[in-house]
């Protein structure tokens, strides 16, 4: 495997650089958001380079791989995103949750963390 190898979501390391298509670097990995128990990847966290969190989603994600997550969005984009809220994102739902703002569905219980 090469450093540029394709990776699944599951795949991919806290702290990989997230990359604009360009490649001018918005922020770092802190999170991959998705429901292990019925495969839907809905996003990952990330650190931005003006110092919060934000969730990009998994549609406007072009490619990841060992080395960097490449988002299909500028950097004034990203920089736009608002700031990440651990209660509001719970339950993601799995089809356009940022854009169109469906509201949020429940994942089986069996990927829920002990007490929640």
């Amino acid at each position: 495997m090469t450093d540029n190898d394709p990776v699944s979501w599951r795949g991919l390391l806290y702290d990989t650089p997230v990359v604009t298509a360009d490649g001018k670097k918005v922020g770092a990995v802190r999170e991959v958001l998705g429901s292990d128990s019925e495969d839907i990847f809905h996003g990952i966290r990330l650190t931005n380079t003006r110092h919060h969190d934000v969730i990009l989603a998994a549609s406007d994600i072009s490619s990841m791989s060992d080395t960097a997550v490449v988002t299909s969005l500028s950097v004034d984009d990203v920089a736009a995103l608002p700031p990440y809220d651990e209660t509001a994102t719970y339950h993601l739902a799995s089809v356009g949750w940022l854009r169109k703002h469906l509201g949020w569905k429940q994942d089986s219980r069996s990927d829920e963390e002990p007490g929640g």
